[in-house]
Formats: structure tokens, C-alpha cells, sequence
């Protein structure tokens, strides 16, 4: 069966040094501080959990615009990224998932990453997912370039009373790019008092983190991050979000974000819009703004 969609194609900026240890987020768990492990029952399960295609049967399309304006001085080159996704669980007895992303960021990163995954319900209530995705980047400085084929690979229980629990696992196989592919793992947890309301939680450990971020090949140690989020359902339609994050994760110094979003949704289509600010610094911010078809 074919299937046609007008693609959107969006750009984005962002500032490395300000970004969690994830390289890549998407518009709605931007605006949950990216609690979303357990959630991901949009596209962004690619990235954050790929069990989580297989939670509804649709065809989907995603495309996400993010923009980091560069208002602090000595700032890196800004970044422009541009994101299509599509997910099939429609026929299938496993849902899978393709992503291409372009990155460029002037002479500091510029490059591809592609994504496949696929997921298979087990049971009911528990599914198991792989993303399969190849980083293609050159890069400035002393950090070199990425060329590498790595593996996620997540879980994901759903109860009947509202509660589920994520675990995943990135970048499974070395990529040797400890700044923004490093292996870790995260696990999460959200629970929905009622249809309307939900709750996360999530936990991510990055087990490669320079201790020095000018020296990303020299010592490592463990790094962790925290994440709140909550989203709410209005009037049937409109997607309330909000989300707090304590990293300890990235290369760096620690820092903590607030963030909030908005989206509308309807059995066609959704739009969505996510914004993250940094506590420490006030200048530094991150927009997010996100499209979804669903067939």
C-alpha cells in the first residue's frame, strides 16, 4: 500500500556545550525535561526507547524544528539540524521505525545519523525494541571525527492501572564519541492517575563522561541526570508540559533546566512546541517545534 505525505523539512540551532549528554530530543519530551522513557508514544520512542513503537498501530510522520539562539558571548558555531521520522505498526506483528537527521554546526560538526529501529509486543503489556543507527560526522578540534554503526536496545511494561517502566540502553557497541554518543542507559517511570494525566520520571547514567570537556578522549567517569515531567490533557485537545532537569550527565559543568511546552492533538495530526532554559545561565534557552501525521 502506498502512502504519501508532504514533508517538512526544519531547521534548528543549538549549543552543544548547553545540551545534555543525549545528542538529539524532540519537541514533546523537550517540554517534559525529558522524562520520557516510559511515555514515548510518539515517534521520539527512536530515540528515547524504541519499545515504544509498538504501543498504538498507526502509520506516523514526524518532523521537529529546534533553535538555541546564540545570546551569550563565545558561543560555538550555531547548529542546524534537520529531522524526519516515520513509524508503521500498522499490519506488521512489529512495528518498525526509520529516522534520517542532518547536523551542521560550521567547522565544529557537520554530518548525518540514521535511524532504524523495530519492536515486537512480547504480551500485552510488554514490549522489547531496537534502534540500529549509523553516525556519520566530521568534526573540528581534537575530537575527530565519528563513523560508527551503534545499538540501542529498550523495554517497556504497561499495567492496567496507569503505571509504566522504561529501561534502555544507547549506544551499546563504542562509538568512541564520548561528547555526545556515549554508552549509557536510563530508566523511567510514569504513572496516569486518569486518561487526562501523566506523570515521569526518569534516571540516565552516562558511564563515558570526560571529566575534562576540552579532553573528551582523556579520563572518564559516571555521570547522571534527573528528570520530572508532566503532561496534561485540556479540553479533549490541548497538551499541557512541564519538566525539570538536573544534569550531571554532560561533558562539563553540572546544570539544571525548567522547561514547558504546549501542543494540540487530533486523530489526524498534532502540532507541538517545547521551550528548555537553563537555571545557571538565563541567556541560554532551547525552542522546540514539532509536526505529526497520523495515517
Amino acid at each position: 500500500m502506498s502512502r504519501c505525505a508532504t514533508v517538512l523539512i526544519l531547521l534548528a540551532f543549538l549549543v552543544p556545550a548547553r545540551l545534555p549528554a543525549e545528542d538529539f530530543t524532540t519537541a514533546r519530551p523537550l517540554g517534559m525535561g525529558g522524562a520520557h522513557r516510559a511515555v514515548v508514544s510518539s515517534n521520539d520512542a527512536i530515540y528515547f526507547n524504541p519499545a515504544g513503537m509498538s504501543l498504538f498501530q498507526r502509520y506516523s510522520f514526524e518532523a521537529h524544528y529546534l533553535f538555541s539562539p546564540e545570546l551569550y558571548g563565545g558561543a560555538p558555531d550555531p547548529e542546524h539540524v534537520v529531522n524526519i521520522s516515520v513509524v508503521d505498526n500498522q499490519i506488521a506483528a512489529f512495528a518498525t521505525g526509520l529516522a534520517y537527521t542532518r547536523i551542521e554546526r560550521g567547522d565544529d560538526k557537520h554530518g548525518n545519523r540514521y535511524d532504524l529501529a523495530f519492536s515486537v509486543p512480547l504480551t500485552s503489556n510488554f514490549m522489547i525494541g531496537t534502534n540500529i543507527k549509523y553516525l556519520d560526522f566530521a568534526r573540528g578540534g581534537n575530537d575527530g571525527a565519528v563513523d560508527a554503526v551503534t545499538v540501542d536496545l529498550g523495554l517497556l511494561m504497561h499495567t492496567d492501572f496507569g503505571l509504566a517502566i522504561g529501561v534502555a540502553g544507547y549506544n551499546l557497541t563504542n562509538t568512541a564519541d564520548y561528547l555526545e554518543h556515549p554508552v549509557s542507559m536510563a530508566a523511567g517511570v510514569m504513572y496516569s492517575p486518569f486518561r487526562t494525566l501523566e506523570l515521569a520520571f526518569d534516571w540516565y547514567i552516562n558511564f563515558q563522561r570526560p571529566e575534562d570537556a576540552s579532553d573528551p578522549l582523556g579520563a572518564k567517569d559516571t555521570g547522571y541526570s534527573y528528570h520530572f515531567g508532566v503532561e496534561y490533557l485540556l479540553l479533549g485537545q490541548v497538551t499541557l508540559r512541564g519538566g525539570y532537569l538536573i544534569d550531571q550527565a554532560r561533558p562539563g559543568d553540572d546544570d539544571q533546566f525548567w522547561s514547558a511546552g504546549v501542543g494540540y492533538i487530533t486523530k489526524q495530526f498534532a502540532f507541538d512546541f517545547g521551550y528548555r532554559g537553563s537555571v545557571e545561565d538565563a541567556k541560554v534557552g532551547t525552542f522546540a517545534f514539532g509536526a505529526r501525521l497520523f495515517m
